[in-house]
């Protein structure tokens, strides 16, 4: 199904079911796995350890994977791993280990699915963030749902009639160029990542506006009433008093140029307030 490798990327509660049911059901549509990397809490001496030791054993003898290496990374903060996710700091450790897993396979040139059932809430919420800033189109980002008598029994393989399914999450990406392809793939934190993609959107929304109010979109005559529109937040009569027209005039002026905004940025349609919104970084800036 896939050219190219894939990773599973999964967060680990207590319940190894989690890991061994994503990467039967990948395995099972046809994605070419070759690596799974679970992130987790604790570490072999505390809580983590009979999850940890029964994901080594499977790996180490199921015959379906075989082919796959197994990667246990244990969430790092002041170099020692955290016990649980407490506090911001160890929230903030989180969301780093989900990111960098995710980069390393999207730098190494594989497909990623990020598993996000396993452990604490808040590897849901910055797996859905690490997502948005690295995802391509071929990315995938998952949910295990799992009942009935196989989540009862605990069992790692889903069989025949069992409760058990992968439900794709749909992921809002930031930008529409690959993070491999801009320098977002020399960023190993992801707050920075953040930091960097804010930069980018607003260029790209500043470049949109500047190219609709210079180019040829607008007449002079149209620029001028849009412009006293967005900066002072004037209603035509007042426009008009400013530009010596008629109000009638102006209203023209502002409709021809909510109709070719909504041309220019590909939208059914474009109000009045929605043209100060896009123009508004612009004029501020100007």
């Amino acid at each position: 199904m896939q050219r190219r490798h894939n990773s599973l990327i999964a967060t680990l509660g207590t319940k190894p079911q989690v890991v061994t049911t994503a990467a039967d059901l990948l395995l099972a549509d046809g994605y070419a796995l070759s690596e799974v990397v679970v992130l987790h809490t604790g570490s072999d001496a505390g809580p983590m350890a009979p999850a940890l030791a029964r994901l080594r054993a499977e790996f180490a003898a199921y015959p379906a994977y075989r082919s796959l290496s197994l990667s246990l990374q244990p969430v790092p903060h002041l170099d020692k791993p955290i016990p649980d996710i407490q506090s911001p700091a160890e929230a903030e450790a989180a969301f780093r280990a989900i990111y960098r897993a995710v980069l390393s396979a999207k730098r190494a040139e594989r497909t990623a699915h990020l598993s996000i059932v396993g452990g604490r809430k808040v590897f849901a919420v910055y797996g859905m963030a690490a997502a948005q800033l690295l995802f391509d189109d071929d990315d995938c980002l998952w949910y295990v749902l799992a009942g009935g008598k196989f989540l009862a029994e605990e069992r790692l393989h889903p069989e025949a009639g069992d409760e058990a399914k992968l439900v794709r999450v749909p992921v809002l990406r930031w930008g529409t160029i690959s993070p491999v392809l801009t320098d977002l793939s020399e960023i190993d934190d992801p707050f920075a990542a953040a930091e960097r993609q804010q930069e980018m959107q607003v260029r790209a929304a500043l470049d949109e506006a500047r190219s609709f109010v210079l180019g040829v979109m607008l007449t002079g005559a149209e620029q001028k009433a849009v412009e006293l529109l967005v900066r002072e937040g004037l209603g035509n009569a007042e426009i008009a008093e400013r530009l010596t027209l008629s109000p009638r005039t102006v209203e023209h002026q502002i409709g021809e140029a909510c109709a070719k905004a909504s041309i220019h940025w590909d939208m059914p349609a474009v109000s009045r307030t929605q043209l100060v919104a896009l123009l508004n970084l612009y004029y501020n800036l100007k």
